[in-house]
């Protein structure tokens, strides 16, 4: 007999599935390198042993230190460039007998009690000068003092501190960390609270560590994988987030009109790119204009006429039927409604469904040859001129008016 699984199951695993995969998108898994750039600490520690306080009873050891009782000045600390590394001056307070003086320094073996390069039990001893500790300068605002003030506790940011031996980058708070804070405590959240901003007031994005990018989940704003081609949906949703780093000008690198970017439409795209403009003309007019770029480039290519609508036989096409060359429109002459059994509203029709594919080509002139009083195509004010005067249309834009009407003649208002 064949087993099915239950529905709730069903439920429980997609359910588990959906946290897994929201932790990975909305939260991070380390600080940013650029922020918080590679480290280099040689040393042996354990924070573990510091901080623990010793129970007999348990049979642990530790000295049960607070965390100020070696990062002294951490509470005066405005900036992230204030690192308040604990370094021989601090150390000798419990272990002098390890360090030593100027006068009498201490033998290399104790020494290595520390430093991991002069530790002679690893055999990694290659000069008396122990290696120096790196930590660059955070590239971020923090001032220390602000948050002690709060009275912030310090494992509230570095929770993972008192269980480790050295700590190091891996051990700072996280963006999302962060903002969560901020927000339970009634503290901005915006980007200039405690990223670097440049004198046009924009956040800076350019390190010696590399280039900023958001790595979470800001508005979809990820800049990883395809965010080249779908960064449209972010930035139509909230332009003034992208004006946080970006200028207008980084924009018009790309998006000025002239030029065609792979990037953005491939190799063939000349031969298709009549499918994606009918499905979305809208789009495309983000950065073409229909009655300068796209016509001037039909009329160089053949396909398109700034003629008289009876003047088909001169029409420069590619495509061409016999003498008479249609044009882009599939029925040549029977388009206008001169010829054939189609009626004179054919075109007529195709232009009220997407007026803006009409004037890709066309400009309203080209249409007033015909639709004019006693034109070929009629009186365009329909079977009841009347009815348009005073109209609200008129009143509130006269433009396509004006086009037959003399604006001095108020008979027609």
């Amino acid at each position: 007999m064949r087993r099915t699984t239950p529905l709730c199951g069903l439920l429980v695993t997609a359910a588990l599935s959906l946290v897994v995969l929201t932790s990975a998108v909305f939260f991070e898994r380390g600080p940013d390198p650029v922020i918080f750039p590679q480290q280099s600490i040689p040393i042996y520690f354990t924070h573990n042993y510091h901080v623990r306080k010793p129970d007999e009873a348990k049979g642990t050891t530790g000295e049960g230190l607070s965390c100020t009782f070696c990062h002294e000045n951490v509470g005066e600390s405005e900036s992230s460039a204030d690192l308040d590394i604990p370094g021989h001056g601090s150390c000798d307070t419990c272990h002098d007998e390890w360090i030593g003086d100027e006068d009498e320094p201490a033998p290399i073996e104790l020494c290595g009690k520390c430093h991991t390069d002069l530790d002679p039990k690893r055999g990694t001893v290659t000069s008396s000068v122990a290696k120096r500790v790196i930590v660059p300068k955070p590239n971020i605002i923090f001032p220390h003092v602000a948050h002690v003030e709060a009275e912030v506790a310090c494992v509230e940011c570095h929770d993972s501190v008192p269980t480790k031996a050295v700590a190091g980058r891996d051990d700072y708070p996280t963006m999302d960390r962060c903002i969560a804070c901020h927000e339970d405590r009634g503290v901005s959240t915006e980007c200039k609270t405690c990223h670097v901003t440049t004198v046009s007031g924009r956040i800076q994005t350019e390190y010696a560590s590399g280039k900023l990018k958001p790595n979470r989940y800001h508005l979809s704003a990820i800049h990883e994988g395809d965010f080249l081609r779908t960064h449209a949906v972010p930035a139509q949703r909230d332009e003034k987030y992208c004006d946080q780093c970006h200028t207008k000008n980084e924009c018009l690198e790309c998006h000025d009109g002239i030029g065609r970017d792979v990037r953005y439409h491939p190799g063939d795209w000349i031969s298709v790119h009549y499918l994606k403009a009918r499905k979305d003309d809208v789009r495309c007019q983000s950065c073409h204009r229909f009655q300068t770029f796209c016509l001037n480039c039909h009329v160089r290519s053949g396909v398109a006429t700034v003629t008289t609508p009876d003047n088909a036989p001169v029409r420069r096409t590619i495509r061409g039927t016999g003498s008479i060359a249609p044009g882009p429109h599939p029925m040549g002459p029977e388009w206008n409604g001169l010829t054939g059994n189609l009626g004179q509203n054919f075109h007529g029709f195709h232009a009220q469904r997407n007026i803006r594919a009409c004037v890709s080509c066309h400009q309203e002139q080209f249409c007033l040859q015909c639709h004019t009083v006693g034109g070929l195509g009629g009186n365009p004010h329909g079977p009841n001129p009347q009815r348009l005067k005073g109209s609200t249309a008129s009143k509130r834009n006269a433009r396509a008016c004006l086009k037959c009407h003399d604006p001095a003649d108020t008979s027609w208002r």
